[in-house]
């Protein structure tokens, strides 16, 4: 008696849909997925830019300006500024030897080290908070404070450079008044007071928006002169 051979459909070779379609047909389809996205793409610009300033639509076509969220980042910015503020009275508050002649003084050392190593806009701005914060959390002694403008300056470097100042160089423009190991030690403690939050909305980041909406700002004279105070 004979028996028929049945295979089982589960175990059957399944066919690559690439084989049964022709090229023809797989480019035609490629093309007219393309073009659905292309309108779709289209249309949601058309959207966005309707209740944009002139300014972002100019950007929209460049991904890293995300204009077409620039308003609710500069909204959420604002929020965060009131809770990034300092204590303008930390000084009476939590200092005793360190007053606002000796912070101004140490600013303007920074200012000075800002622009020998030409350091980015930013870093400065970083820089000013960061010692605002970690003074108006820690006591420092008077020495002290020229070793907290040295930390607080990697810091800064190295959340904003691409390629910061290495602290040798650091080292250098303070006469080597300090060892590294005492720089690093400042850094840590530094960091572990401010909780490692060392990103907050800046004047800097603001006027920058501001040049792209004020016909006043795009002066450069005007621009800087606002940077300056």
């Amino acid at each position: 008696m004979e028996t028929t051979h049945q295979e089982d459909p589960q175990n059957m070779p399944i066919q690559n849909d690439e084989s049964i379609i022709s090229s023809d047909t797989q480019c035609e389809v490629k093309k007219s997925v393309h073009e659905v996205f292309k309108e779709r793409i289209a249309k949601w610009r058309k959207t966005q830019m309707k209740d944009m300033n002139l300014a972002d639509q100019l950007d929209f076509k460049n991904p890293q300006c995300v204009s077409e969220f620039s308003q609710e980042i500069y909204e959420n910015m604002i929020k965060e500024e009131h809770a990034c503020m300092v204590d303008p009275d930390y000084l009476v508050k939590v200092q005793t030897e360190i007053k606002d002649t000796s912070r101004a003084f140490l600013i303007e050392w920074i200012i000075d080290v800002h622009r020998k190593f030409r350091l980015v806009p930013e870093a400065l701005y970083v820089t000013q908070y960061i010692i605002d914060q970690y003074m108006s959390r820690k006591k420092i002694m008077k020495n002290q404070l020229h070793l907290l403008g040295v930390a607080t300056l990697l810091i800064a470097a190295k959340y904003e450079e691409i390629y910061p100042p290495e602290i040798r160089d650091f080292l250098a423009v303070s006469e080597n008044k300090f060892t590294k190991q005492m720089v690093l030690e400042m850094e840590r403690e530094i960091l572990l007071t401010l909780g490692f939050r060392v990103t907050a909305p800046s004047s800097y980041r603001f006027l920058q928006r501001y040049r792209r909406l004020s016909v006043a700002l795009n002066d450069d004279e005007v621009f800087f002169y606002a940077q300056y105070l």
